[in-house]
């Protein structure tokens, strides 16, 4: 079923911008133009927006995209990039969780924070 840009962009919930920057940095094909000269996208067209969208918020970065012809040529290595990132995050997520639970445990003022988490000399 052909689908016109608009239609494209709705369906994969993305916009049209982001449709027509895709074209642009070569991540999508340029469909098929009907007589009266408006793009008509396929199947195909579809499934590469959605993966392109998918990536996009695992974090890959579109240059790493642009080297991704299908779902199953990730490179293992922007996937473990992402996943470090992730994990930092998760990480950071958690010591500022550390945190808030001992200034509710002990109602301490934020600026003695820093000294509760430092290190003690011996």
């Amino acid at each position: 079923m052909p689908r016109s840009t608009r239609q494209l962009a709705d369906v994969a919930g993305t916009t049209v911008k982001a449709v027509r920057h895709y074209h642009a940095l070569g991540l999508l094909d340029e469909p098929h133009r009907a007589a009266n000269g408006y793009k008509q996208y396929g199947d195909a067209h579809l499934i590469r927006l959605l993966q392109i969208k998918r990536l996009r918020d695992l974090g890959v970065s579109l240059s790493e995209i642009a080297t991704i012809d299908r779902a199953d040529q990730v490179p293992d290595g922007a996937i473990r990039l992402v996943d470090a990132e992730l994990a930092a995050t998760v990480e950071g997520l958690q010591r500022i969780r550390t945190e808030l639970a001992i200034i509710l445990r002990h109602r301490a003022p934020t600026d003695v924070l820093g000294e509760l988490n430092r290190p003690r000399s011996s």
